[in-house]
């Protein structure tokens, strides 16, 4: 009997289609048409669509999982098969993360009611009579508070799709936001655009494909490696 059974193990493992362990998995959330899951549960999108290329490039067996960013945010730098994208790169977060592949160039704003009649500049965020809202965790809470909005002004929310605080500021809940150029996404959907650019931040953003400092070398290695044969080849896909 236990012949057999070793017999049978070793022919399973020989059988076609069979499922493997994937060496990494990268972690990402929904984000719009940058990011979302498709009808048949595949993540998809501009971003997708990139890192996928990227990754199919590299010997590894990989899988892409559509989480709450907290959760991507903290397996990434936890884990020594993960990585994380789209995430910004910014000075507090250099030294916690190789940043491979830049997935995301993209310029952002800070968004009010369409129907918004005062001024809502710099001075104005500082001056506690605006609400800002975000998704906690997300790089945009850091930034609406760097304006200055003070901490009891700031409506942080738990937000799968980043869509909740879009319907807070419509709601009258709280005041601004900040995301990129929306109006594309409300186009695409046959939906008129609430809201109007405040004013446009003034450095651009580039949000990467990253690794954690303790994701191993070869991992490392072997996305970067990837990434400068699709650069030179020069068949990556624009980000």
């Amino acid at each position: 009997m236990f012949r057999f059974v070793v017999f049978l193990l070793g022919a399973l493992a020989f059988l076609p289609g069979r499922v493997t362990a994937a060496d990494v998995t990268l972690y990402t959330e929904s984000y719009g048409h940058f990011n979302y899951l498709n009808k048949n549960g595949r993540v998809a999108g501009q971003t997708a669509d990139l890192v996928r290329q990227v990754m199919l490039e590299t010997s590894l067996e990989f899988d892409i999982k559509l989480v709450p960013w907290n959760r991507a945010y903290k397996l990434a730098t936890e884990r020594d098969d993960a990585l994380v994208y789209a995430l910004l790169r910014k000075p507090d977060r250099e030294r916690l993360f190789h940043w491979l592949v830049p997935v995301l160039p993209t310029e952002l704003f800070l968004y009010g009611r369409e129907d918004e009649t005062r001024t809502i500049d710099k001075a104005m965020l500082k001056t506690g009579k605006i609400r800002g809202t975000c998704t906690v965790g997300d790089v945009t809470c850091s930034m609406l508070r760097g304006f200055g909005i003070p901490a009891d002004m700031m409506l942080e929310i738990a937000d799968a799709d980043h869509k909740a605080v879009t319907r807070v500021v419509a709601a009258g809940r709280a005041d601004v936001f900040i995301a990129q150029d929306m109006s594309h996404f409300h186009a695409a959907e046959g939906k008129a655009f609430p809201f109007k650019m405040l004013f446009k931040l003034e450095q651009k953003q580039i949000f990467y494909l990253a690794a954690g400092k303790q994701v191993k070398a070869s991992t490392v290695e072997a996305v970067r490696a990837a990434y400068a044969r699709l650069l030179a080849a020069g068949t990556l896909e624009a980000p």
